[in-house]
């Protein structure tokens, strides 16, 4: 298959079309697809979910982990009646409270057909270090911000830039999974086992990555409306300079908009990844 996937793109819940692809590669994938789906944050299973039509409308096992009290309540009252669990617990990358101790603890079987991935933070070290759970499809974020070309993903105790869709092509490809799709600000995987390239795309990211939010030169947070920028590749004092000025100014001005400069460690590490500030 040569064309992209997002070809199939719909929402119903999700944000940039990931549930009608979705929907493509488990129909195509027919019986080989295991029936249960984990996403984590959860909110209230409905608000930006790649997870709900598959539990409330297919029938679905989910589990569904969120931390904020709040979204817990309204998560439990709309799972009543459906084969879903919810779990209030806040993520993190090691310890009782990874993915894998989770599911243990939880009793609940690891082998899975959907995980989707998405707590605005350190989306990459949480699959990186997830080995007990074992999806067969795995959704998650990168930031839509860093060209493809790069393969950048935060210290794993600091939240800047977050990660790469090139990043997740490298991880993927080292836990046996390969990137079949990326939305605006997601990429998904298949399990190399279950890949056909006569129905999936046989591409790198570079070919199948959205540009739409990319710009020329500079790289943003995304995180809390940060808008200091990180150039995509070394630059002049002179550019940087106005470039740092031009945004310092409209983040003055626009007061939702902030101007935070990087962390000692995370600006080593866009250093050590190509990158500039």
């Amino acid at each position: 298959m040569t064309e992209k996937l997002n070809i199939f793109a719909s929402n119903v819940t999700s944000q940039h079309g990931e549930d009608g692809i979705l929907a493509y590669i488990i129909e195509t994938l027919g019986d080989s697809v295991i029936r249960t789906v984990c996403e984590f944050g959860a909110w209230d299973g409905i608000v930006s979910s790649n997870a709900y039509t598959l539990w409330h409308d297919h029938g679905w096992k989910a589990i569904l982990i969120e931390g904020e009290p709040d979204k817990v309540k309204g998560l439990r009252d709309n799972i009543k009646g459906f084969d879903a669990l919810a779990i209030e617990r806040f993520l993190s990358i090691r310890g009782e409270d990874s993915l894998d101790a989770i599911f243990k603890s939880e009793g609940v079987n690891p082998a899975i057909g959907v995980l989707s991935i998405d707590i605005d933070s350190f989306d990459y070290h949480v699959w990186k270090h997830t080995g007990y759970v074992n999806p067969q499809v795995v959704v998650v974020e990168h930031n839509q911000n860093i060209p493809p070309g790069i393969e950048y993903y935060d210290p794993e105790d600091s939240v800047y830039l977050k990660c790469s869709a090139a990043a997740l092509e490298t991880l993927g490809r080292e836990k046996g999974f390969r990137l079949i799709c990326c939305t605006r600000t997601n990429s998904i995987f298949i399990k190399e086992e279950l890949f056909d390239a006569s129905i999936f795309p046989d591409a790198t990211v570079s070919e199948l990555f959205d540009y739409s939010d990319i710009t020329p030169g500079v790289v943003f947070t995304g995180e809390d409306r940060n808008k200091y920028p990180v150039f995509s590749r070394k630059t002049g004092a002179a550019v940087k300079f106005l470039t740092r000025l031009k945004y310092r100014v409209s983040a003055a001005v626009k007061q939702k908009k902030k101007f935070i400069p990087p962390p000692p460690e995370v600006a080593r590490q866009i250093r050590k990844m190509g990158m500039d500030l």
